[in-house]
């Protein structure tokens, strides 16, 4: 029994196998490949025809390497989408959410719906990135794009769409957007009114779990998958994330570790106060009907540009082992910067920018590779630490355990940092844990396995989770309260 998850991340996207025999799924990465966005005129686009053609080549090499694939699922990074129209045809290149097209148009949306209202219906933390803002720039700019549009798919509707035929909106990807309603998990149709945005473009919400159609006769030609089925799952790829943690009880939360950290915890209804909004928390769809409540925090994304920056610079590659090598060198707790910072939204250059940061705060100004990687993964501890603290109080639950899933959760030292920070136990062990929740799901989906108890019982059979235990908190507690000014 295999299915293949594909799994799109903002910088890289792989295509892995999953086989469940004896009661254990076992994975089997056939294809790997970049996702590098492409700047034309002013404008950042995602290279979606690279991606698909990614995306075929990896459906081709599961097969040749022998499997039989019995069902195929995507998913991937959240809020962004492509533009269809009434032909079938893609209009254009998606434009990536780090594109400058937003710049502005919360202040402008927040003149026709209040932040309130936006909050108490769809729960989403207000972010400039959205879809809702994405969408209204095209609006307010009579962008021809939006004129000619017959459908708004997101990135994973949108491939499903060129696999299938079928054109829909899954659950856990739309409620990215700042358009879903939280609570009916539809479509909330006053706010497309309110904003004029226009509401013909959605398409039906699917759930994860559904059967989206076959691969089309073509694409099931070109790539030998004569009789793969296309599957819904949590396309959102922090939902699937999430969806695979086999953890018990309710005294855990979760951290998706990588490019973006997402903190929080699965709630069954969403948190909608006043409380939440102003703490900046956010209600995505996840699987299995829960939600959920977590903060979009910027992650691994300042580590990632000063290593590019490096060895551009350098002409040489920089490991993370020798970095990280580098780091514990360095002096502890020197240099703290808030990541969520303005600054270092898409800086020319990460290291000034956390120069200047440094500097304007008083603080010591990092100067060698390993005082500026130690800078960066202590503050994201102090980062987390605070934001659990907001994640207690607006949810009312202890919070004991830390499951922290993603490639962010190879880094032995931000594991460390963290588990000291927040005074719990820190859990790591499943680095591939979206594509193991998009291949349960499809199991599930398919009656291959039973439920999503059963799906946990395999998960806890397959791997081995390594444990963190806090140390010297108290030190991590004066520094907290000596920077918390950095971080409100």
């Amino acid at each position: 029994m295999a299915y293949l998850a594909l799994d799109l991340g903002a910088g890289s996207g792989r295509a892995i196998v999953g086989t469940i025999v004896d009661g254990r799924i076992c994975l089997d990465e056939v294809h790997r490949f970049e996702n590098k966005p492409v700047r034309l005129g002013d404008t950042l686009y995602w290279n979606f025809l690279s991606l698909f053609e990614n995306i075929k080549q990896g459906i081709f090499l599961a097969v040749k390497k022998g499997y039989n694939l019995k069902g195929i699922a995507v998913d991937t990074w959240g809020v962004d989408f492509g533009l269809i129209d009434k032909s079938g045809h893609l209009i254009s290149n998606p434009v990536t959410y780090r594109d400058s097209r937003t710049s502005g148009m919360a202040k402008e949306v927040m003149q026709n719906i209040s932040k309130e209202y936006l909050y108490e219906s769809t729960g989403i933390q207000q972010m400039e990135i959205n879809t809702l803002f994405q969408l209204y720039s095209l609006y307010s700019k009579s962008d021809p794009s939006l004129c000619s549009a017959d459908k708004l798919l997101f990135t994973p509707d949108l491939i499903n769409y060129f696999l299938t035929g079928v054109a829909a909106n899954e659950y856990t990807i739309a409620s990215t957007s700042q358009l879903l309603n939280a609570k009916t998990r539809q479509w909330d149709e006053y706010t497309f009114r309110q904003l004029e945005l226009p509401y013909s473009v959605m398409e039906k919400i699917i759930q994860p779990g559904e059967i989206i159609g076959n691969l089309s006769k073509a694409i099931a030609e070109e790539t030998g998958a004569i009789n793969a089925k296309i599957f819904s799952v949590g396309s959102h790829d922090t939902a699937s994330a999430i969806g695979a943690i086999p953890a018990d009880g309710d005294n855990w939360a979760f951290l998706s570790s990588g490019t973006w950290s997402l903190l929080g915890l699965l709630t069954d209804e969403p948190v909608l106060t006043a409380e939440a909004m102003y703490n900046d928390f956010t209600n995505e769809g996840g699987v299995n009907g829960k939600i959920l409540f977590m903060r979009n925090i910027t992650g691994l994304w300042l580590l990632q540009q000063l290593i590019a920056e490096w060895e551009k610079k350098d002409e040489k590659k920089y490991s993370y082992e020798y970095l990280l090598s580098e780091a514990i060198q360095a002096k502890a707790l020197q240099s703290i910067v808030n990541p969520d910072d303005a600054i270092f939204t898409n800086p020319s250059s990460m290291s000034r920018a956390i120069e200047t940061y440094c500097a304007d705060n008083n603080q010591t100004v990092p100067s060698n590779k390993g005082e500026f990687v130690r800078c960066v993964i202590e503050s994201l501890a102090l980062k987390y630490h605070f934001v659990v603290k907001k994640l207690k109080e607006c949810s009312g639950r202890n919070i004991e355990q830390l499951y922290v899933v993603g490639g962010g959760s190879q880094n032995d030292l931000l594991n460390q940092y963290t588990s000291d920070a927040l005074n719990v136990v820190v859990s790591t062990g499943m680095t591939e844990s979206t594509a193991i929740g998009n291949i349960m799901q499809q199991a599930i989906a398919d009656k291959t396995v039973e439920n999503w108890h059963e799906g946990h019982e395999i998960i806890k059979n397959s791997f081995i989770l390594k444990s963190y235990y806090p140390k010297d908190n108290q030190r991590w507690l004066d520094v907290a309260e000596n920077v918390k000014h950095l971080f409100v």
